[in-house]
């Protein structure tokens, strides 16, 4: 036995443990930021995923609301298939300027039903070629009609 391996016996414990974490520190030096390289991008793509995610809610609530606004244009007598189409139409442009792109309106109104139909991509953060989050929603009610009271039978 050499007289540097009794030296290093009887050194007390934790300089032994101190000398074992200074290597394994020096050989880890870097890992963190490798790590963080890896982590980074993850955390940065489940981020904008929830942005989009609520994007795409907005959009989806604009079209709802477009569609709503072109049934109640469509409801009273004398309204038109094309007075709902206007008046989602309408609607969708100016509160969905920046949200729903491209929205297309159909509208159908009948003697006794209105639906209208709106539809669009809501808009990407992320420019991806064929990632489109599309948006449908369609709105119906009956259409207003003039109605006469029954008369009871005992004459009043």
């Amino acid at each position: 036995m050499q007289s540097h391996d009794i030296a290093r016996i009887e050194r007390p414990i934790w300089t032994l443990w101190r000398d074992v974490l200074r290597r394994v520190r020096a050989s880890d030096r870097g890992s963190e930021s490798v790590g963080m390289a890896v982590v980074f991008p993850v955390v940065l793509v489940l981020i904008l995923s929830a942005v989009q995610g609520g994007l795409w809610w907005h959009a989806h609530a604009v079209a709802a609301q477009a569609a709503q606004a072109g049934v109640d244009a469509g409801r009273p007598v004398g309204a038109t298939s094309s007075a709902a189409a206007d008046a989602a139409r309408s609607f969708a442009d100016r509160a969905g300027r920046g949200v729903l792109t491209a929205p297309q309106v159909h509208a159908t109104v009948t003697a006794t039903t209105v639906a209208v139909a709106v539809s669009g991509t809501a808009i990407r953060l992320l420019p991806i070629p064929g990632l489109d989050f599309p948006v449908s929603v369609s709105a119906q009610a009956s259409k207003e009609r003039f109605t006469v009271p029954l008369n009871d039978g005992d004459g009043s």
